[in-house]
């Protein structure tokens, strides 16, 4: 049997699908959500390096791309909620918890109230937001089976 390179891309395939399953699809949500959140930071620091006004087009994708990190959010903590394992579910509780602190802080400075404090709040619930969706990836491809 030869070791084509089509048969090396289905074997490396086929571990990815094997890590990206564990423990109720948790690491794959959370690669979609990591990768969601830096598609939003780079559009935020495209609204604020090109001084883009606060409305139009820009802000909706901004918008609609955070309502899907929080619905990722929820689906990695019903995995864990499912699968049953209290370190997963306190990791996913905390990712959520960042995601709304962002979003809070996101929606008064959307909203009009043009503070620099409410954009640091922002900056910061989307640091612990990366950091909880990769302790969530990293705990479940550890942990899980």
């Amino acid at each position: 049997m030869s070791n084509s390179p089509i048969d090396l891309l289905y074997e490396k395939y086929i571990k990815t699908a094997q890590i990206m399953s564990r423990m109720n699809y948790i690491p794959a949500m959370a690669v979609g959500e990591i990768l969601l959140l830096l598609i939003l930071y780079s559009g935020g620091m495209m609204l604020a390096v090109f001084n883009l006004p606060l409305q139009g087009i820009p802000l909706i994708m901004h918008l609609y791309g955070a309502i899907l990190v929080a619905i990722l959010a929820l689906g990695i903590l019903a995995a864990a909620v499912r699968y049953k394992d209290k370190g997963a579910i306190i990791i996913s509780l905390l990712n959520i918890i960042s995601i709304l602190f962002a979003a809070f802080a996101g929606s008064f400075y959307f909203g009009g109230v043009i503070d620099v404090t409410f954009l640091l709040e922002m900056g910061m619930g989307f640091v612990f937001a990366v950091v909880t969706a990769s302790g969530c990836l990293i705990y479940a491809i550890r942990r899980g089976e």
